[in-house]
């Protein structure tokens, strides 16, 4: 049977790992083109869009959310914008966290509800990338995320 954790933690750990492949494929782009990677991190999609470092700051604050609200784990989920070095230790940070969790500190607590939409936040980080010209394909969103699927 499927449990609140396995719903959970691994969702949102593959989300984040998937990010820091996203953000990882971004640098590797801006170094081989000479491309300042502030411009990327900066990126937006649209004027009055948050910048792709907010996408990140807000993936990380909701996975921080879901461990708080599901385990009890004491966090201070902070929205701002960040540098690619910030970025990567705040996913690092987080996947660390979320590594820590056992199931048993989550299954049982089915009636703590918890919104999120971390999903949209990794797309719109890979959208951001992909607009500035960072050369990214559907394994580089996916491979993550489809991780243990068997495919016939």
């Amino acid at each position: 049977m499927t449990s609140l954790y396995d719903l959970s933690i691994p969702v949102v750990t593959k989300a984040l790992q998937t990010e820091v492949t996203i953000l990882k494929k971004a640098e590797d782009y801006a170094k081989e083109n000479n491309k300042p990677i502030t411009d990327l991190i900066n990126a937006r999609l649209i004027s009055d869009m948050l910048p792709l470092s907010v996408q990140v700051s807000i993936s990380v604050a909701t996975a921080k959310k879901t461990l708080q609200v599901l385990a009890g784990k004491e966090f201070t989920p902070e929205v701002k914008e960040l540098s690619l070095e910030e970025s990567y230790a705040g996913l690092a940070d987080t996947l660390k966290a979320l590594a820590e969790v056992k199931p048993e500190e989550i299954n049982g607590k089915e009636s703590n509800i918890i919104e999120f939409s971390i999903g949209k936040r990794v797309a719109r980080t890979t959208a951001i990338d992909g607009k500035e010209g960072v050369p990214l394909g559907k394994m580089d969103y996916l491979t993550h995320l489809i991780e243990g699927f068997e495919f016939k």
